[in-house]
């Protein structure tokens, strides 16, 4: 009986199968947030009440199967799959009050990464360099804190909307940083003061250029160093 489960959890076919639900699932999380009538969403809860059960079976198919059971729980994504299908068996009442368990079920998306190899690894690869990633997100911090600083000091009584303080000034270098318009933020200062592109152009190029590669370099050297092993 382990050794046909074993097989049947090892399979492409189960595999396949696996996350074509978990894509279903997805689709039908997006479905029920639109406008449907009565029947169709009925529909789409008994849907997600059958992909519910299918999530229940799946995993007592992978432990059962598992030859080892204490080396499933070993797993992180094993725990982090039963901890999904566990939150997904907690009925729902139609009210606000539940928002919260609602929106967990949401989650069961992630399942997808479980499931998928190639996501695992760069999820694992994120995991493993989060302490560099820490440290570069520290010092990104520091420099954001010191050019709001002075930009605080330098345009809060031009522009005091945008500059009064080191908290506003931070929202407002947060846009620079996101280039997301950030032309609206430097051109009437350039109106005031000619030097103004350079404080914004340095603060750019070290934060959204030098920073933004850093970080994608200790990625890459993690996933690097991962397939070396």
């Amino acid at each position: 009986m382990i050794k046909f489960l074993y097989n049947i959890k090892e399979s492409r076919i189960f595999q396949f199968v696996v996350i074509s639900i978990i894509i279903l699932n997805a689709i039908t999380i997006g479905v029920n947030t639109y406008e449907l009538s009565d029947f169709t969403r009925q529909a789409i809860n008994y849907l997600d009440y059958s992909i519910t059960i299918f999530f229940v079976i799946e995993i007592i198919i992978r432990f059962v199967g598992e030859p080892k059971k204490l080396q499933f729980f070993k797993s992180g994504w094993n725990v982090f799959d039963t901890i999904i299908v566990l939150i997904s068996l907690i009925p729902i009442p139609n009210n606000s009050s539940f928002l919260l368990l609602r929106l967990l079920r949401v989650f069961r998306v992630l399942r997808i990464i479980s499931v998928v190899p190639e996501l695992k690894k760069i999820i694992e690869a994120l995991l493993t360099s989060i302490k560099r990633v820490f440290y570069v997100g520290l010092l990104l911090f520091i420099i954001l804190y010191i050019y709001a600083t002075i930009g605080s000091i330098l345009f809060s009584t031009d522009i005091p909307e945008r500059w009064s303080d080191v908290g506003v000034a931070m929202i407002t270098l947060f846009q620079v940083l996101t280039l997301s318009s950030w032309e609206q933020v430097m051109l009437p200062l350039q109106d005031v003061y000619w030097w103004a592109w350079i404080y914004f152009f340095s603060f750019i190029i070290i934060c959204g250029i030098t920073m933004l590669n850093l970080l994608i370099a200790i990625l890459v050297d993690v996933v690097i160093n991962q397939k070396k092993l």
